[in-house]
């Protein structure tokens, strides 16, 4: 569900960029905590999910069912968009 959101989107590396800019930001002025351990799994949550939706956005139909399960991100884990049959 979540990829069929970003579809068709056609999101560029500066809009990425500019949202990622403005979404720290944000966080700065509501109050997000600031310490370094949780504001870098912060940032790199952000970058993880952000780029995935430029990848997801470039195609005009979405290419999961919405039976396939969510790419997962973790508390410093390396990891990818989802690639069906590839044991993700």
């Amino acid at each position: 569900m979540m990829i069929g959101h970003h579809t068709g989107k056609m999101l560029t590396e500066e809009k990425r960029r500019r949202w990622v800019q403005l979404l720290l930001q944000t966080a700065d002025e509501i109050g997000l905590k600031s310490d370094p351990e949780f504001r870098s799994s912060f940032v790199g949550y952000i970058e993880w999910g952000t780029r995935i939706a430029v990848i997801n956005s470039q195609s005009v139909e979405n290419p999961m069912e919405h039976t396939e399960p969510m790419p997962q991100w973790g508390w410093g884990e390396t990891g990818g968009p989802y690639i069906p049959g590839n044991g993700n």
